[in-house]
């Protein structure tokens, strides 16, 4: 390298020679084979490899060298395990390397489709039990045998409210009754809703028509 830092010297690295024998052969059609499963088992890949073919060109099948290094780049794996390929030298020893990390890269693609599999029906099972138990509430309601939670509470007070209500001032018998009126007409997401039912909650609790007797005695 020379002192002025744009120049470099470079040295270009040559597979070694090898003989295209049945092995090797076998080995190319294993390749390409796995290559078709993972661009089946997930069109990312497909993408990957469209991109690549845009940036290198078309891919002669029959250049084994070309091949196995198009197919490393469509792995997951890490810079090291691809630094390693790329440096090995001997074009059968690395395409065996580049197949185990295709293989390896198959089943990862099974196992990703397994977990998304088991994911997607948990939530379409928990939102099956959530419509069917919304359907039987429904049904529940329409015949008579269930009431919703604002028509529960206001039944509620008013379960609460009748034993007191002949006992109570007029004025406040008009005012709970007004107050349940209003309670069965918000929606239960109102902040006024809250409020009202607070305000019955008081108003249902206080002991109307209920007295001691008076002790003035300190002592």
């Amino acid at each position: 390298i020379s002192t002025d830092p744009l120049k470099v010297h470079i040295e270009h690295l040559r597979d070694e020679s090898y003989s295209n024998n049945d092995i090797l052969k076998a080995t190319s059609m294993e390749i390409v084979n796995t290559m078709r499963d993972l661009l089946h088992l997930n069109p990312l890949y497909g993408e990957q490899f469209r991109t690549l073919l845009s940036l290198t060109g078309s891919i002669d099948l029959q250049d084994m060298s070309r091949l196995v290094d198009a197919a490393a780049s469509l792995t997951s794996a890490d810079d090291a395990k691809l630094q390693t390929i790329l440096e090995e030298l001997n074009v059968p020893d690395r395409a065996q390397d580049v197949l185990l990390l295709l293989k390896k890269e198959v089943e990862l693609c099974k196992l990703q489709a397994d977990i998304r599999e088991q994911v997607e029906s948990k939530i379409m099972k928990e939102q099956r039990r959530m419509l069917l138990m919304e359907q039987l509430k429904s049904i529940k309601k329409e015949l008579g045998l269930e009431k919703d939670d604002k028509s529960a509470l206001v039944q509620r007070f008013q379960e609460k409210w009748e034993p007191k209500r002949a006992l109570a001032p007029e004025e406040a018998v008009r005012v709970v009754e007004d107050e349940l009126n209003k309670l069965s007409g918000l929606e239960p997401v109102s902040p006024e809703f809250n409020v009202t039912r607070n305000y019955l909650e008081w108003l249902t609790a206080l002991p109307w028509g209920t007295f001691s007797e008076e002790i003035f005695d300190i002592q």
